[in-house]
């Protein structure tokens, strides 16, 4: 026991192997994720244009 605990320790893994039912759920959480995101960015630049245009300079 004492020189497992005394061993190197070994790497973490950040994301789970892509080809099981974890990896691809959050292969699937990172892309609707991401398209949350865009969807989110495209509203505000829109609403931006729409109230510059709208407002008498």
């Amino acid at each position: 026991r004492v020189a497992a605990l005394l061993g190197p320790v070994p790497p973490a893994r950040h994301w789970p192997p892509a080809l099981t039912p974890a990896g691809l759920a959050a292969l699937v959480a990172a892309a609707g994720t991401a398209a949350s995101a865009l969807s989110a960015l495209n509203a505000a630049v829109a609403l931006f244009v729409v109230l510059k245009a709208a407002t008498p300079l």
